[in-house]
This record gives C-alpha cells, sequence and structure tokens, in this order.
C-alpha cells in the first residue's frame, strides 16, 4: 500500500523540529480558534508583570495601532500541538491527565479528538471559566476540571491514565495568583520541590506502556543566569519512573520579540527566546506504548479536504 506525504500522515512531518510560524501550522490553529476555544479566559490579565502596559503606551507613543491583544499578556497552549501529542501519542478513547490544566485548550481538544481529559488546576475562577466554555461548546466527551494542588494530586484523582500532557508554570515568570500554594510564588529551590512532588504522583497515575508529554522552557533568575528548568524536569521525570524518549523543539511566533530583543541582547547579550521544549516521556516498553497509541488520526474539522 502506498504511503501518503508526512503531512498528510501525520498532520505535520513528525520532526524534532516543529514550526508554529508554518503557514499549514497557522492555518490549522485557525480553524481550531474557530470552533470558539479561548484560552484566555479566566486568566489574570498582564501575566508578565506590567510588560502590556508597557507595549500599549509603546504603540501609542509609536503610533503603531492598537494596543496589544490577549496574545501579548497572556500565554495560551497551542491547540495544533495539543491535536499533535493526542494523535501521536494518546491511545483513541484514551484518558488524559493534566496536573497543571491552566486554560481550556487541553480539555477541550482532547474532547473534540475523543479523549477523557482530567485537568487540575489551583485556582477556581480558571475553573469555572474551563467549565462555562465547555459548556457553551457542548464538548463531549465533557472535560473534567477540578479545583486543587498538584503537589497533593492523589487528593484529586482516582484511577489511572493512558497520556499526561501538560504546562508546568515556568518558576515565577508569570504570576497566576496570590495562593502561596501556587507554585508561580515560590523561591525556585522550593518550586523544583513541589513540581518534583506532582511529577512523581503523576507518573504513578500512568499506565504502564504509555506516553507522557511535557511542555516547558528554560527561563532566567534575577541575574539573567538559566535555571535549567528543561534540565530538571527531565530529572524530575525520569526520578519519577519516567523515560526520556522525545525531544522536540517549537518554534513559536516571534510576535512582540522584535521589539523587546534589541533592549536584552545590547545591555546583555540575551538572545530573544522563541521556541518551547517538547519533552516526550515514555512508561514502561516503548513497542507497546507506540502500538497502544495507534494509528495517527487527527481532528477533522467540517467542510475541510
Amino acid at each position: 500500500m502506498s504511503k501518503g506525504a508526512l503531512s498528510q500522515d501525520f498532520i505535520v512531518p513528525p520532526f524534532s523540529v516543529l514550526s508554529a510560524r508554518a503557514k499549514e501550522w497557522q492555518d490549522r490553529k485557525r480553524l481550531w480558534l474557530d470552533l470558539g476555544i479561548d484560552s484566555g479566559e479566566g486568566r489574570k490579565e498582564d501575566l508578565l508583570g506590567g510588560y502590556a502596559s508597557a507595549m500599549a503606551k509603546w504603540s501609542e507613543t509609536n503610533g503603531k495601532g492598537t494596543t496589544p491583544g490577549s496574545w501579548a499578556s497572556k500565554s495560551i497552549f497551542d491547540p495544533v500541538l495539543t491535536e499533535l501529542c493526542y494523535a501521536w501519542f494518546c491511545p483513541p478513547g484514551g484518558k488524559v491527565l493534566d496536573p497543571f490544566a491552566g486554560g481550556s485548550v487541553r480539555g477541550l481538544v482532547a474532547a473534540y479528538m475523543g479523549r477523557e481529559y482530567t485537568g487540575v488546576d489551583l485556582r477556581p475562577e480558571q475553573v469555572e471559566a474551563n467549565d462555562l466554555q465547555a459548556d457553551a461548546l457542548g464538548v463531549k466527551p465533557r472535560p473534567k476540571w477540578k479545583v486543587g494542588d498538584a503537589v497533593q494530586l492523589y487528593k484529586h484523582v482516582r484511577g489511572y491514565f493512558d497520556f499526561i500532557l501538560t504546562c508546568p508554570p515556568y518558576g515565577d515568570l508569570e504570576k497566576y495568583s496570590d495562593d502561596p500554594a501556587d507554585l508561580s510564588n515560590m523561591h525556585y529551590d522550593v518550586f523544583i520541590g513541589a513540581f518534583r512532588a506532582s511529577m512523581k504522583q503523576a507518573a504513578a497515575r500512568l499506565k504502564e506502556d504509555r506516553f507522557a508529554a511535557i511542555v516547558v522552557g528554560d527561563f532566567r533568575d534575577r541575574e539573567g543566569i538559566n535555571r535549567g528548568f528543561v534540565r530538571d524536569t527531565i530529572e524530575a521525570c525520569e526520578d519519577a519512573g519516567l523515560r526520556f524518549y522525545n525531544d522536540a523543539v517549537l518554534i513559536t511566533q516571534a510576535g512582540s520579540l522584535p521589539l523587546r530583543a534589541r533592549g536584552g541582547f545590547e545591555s546583555g547579550r540575551k538572545l530573544g527566546k522563541t521556541h518551547q521544549n517538547v519533552l516526550i516521556f515514555v512508561k514502561g516498553d516503548p513497542k507497546a506504548a507506540t502500538e497502544a497509541a495507534g494509528k495517527v488520526t487527527g481532528y477533522e474539522f467540517e467542510g475541510s479536504a
């Protein structure tokens, strides 16, 4: 039997570099957003600590248009990346665990793709916003978001899962709440200890011969030195019994980066960050996990070819 192009058989070519800037990626992202997904709902404005207001002033001063939208002040998860993670690594009809749920994207995409999603988030307002969006869209199977602390995952989650997909907070880079239990409020050493405990509990809920995907990025301390969060994530997952299997880089949209890169580079030779790391782990046998994941099938949008 002849095989089609990689992009036809696997949604996008299964390479270790994924580009969210590519036209095909952006076209597919628009299809997802046209379904009504808005992961910015329930999230605080200006998570980056005044950056959006600074951008607004820059825009007004330079006459470059209106103030920046939610893309500038809220970090949201890419629905195409979510689709790929489910299609490539999660069994059809499988159960997904997300210990750091955040916005609605991962839960809604799971529902559209026939996966049962359970996400845990510390903030009641975020869970409420996610629930309202799921109700408005009428998705089935209905995603489940629970208010809870990932460090105490055992209190909120029962049973076993076929896939872990999550994006933990990047230390104190973004502040999500004033709750002292919120990892984004912790000193990095304390944060890593809590993160390791969370991943150990999540891994214990993953079935044997299954995959996990953790989307992370490095971030700097106050002196501008990279924390090594990617490395620490790998170590935390390996300590939890997950084996490091794939390492992919997602090239993200440049967005406002050209406006910010000059200052950081001229003052400290800091390169403008425009990628995230997609880390894939396996629990058990990779071949058995691949068999369980089955054939790659993306979401079929109504009216699309």
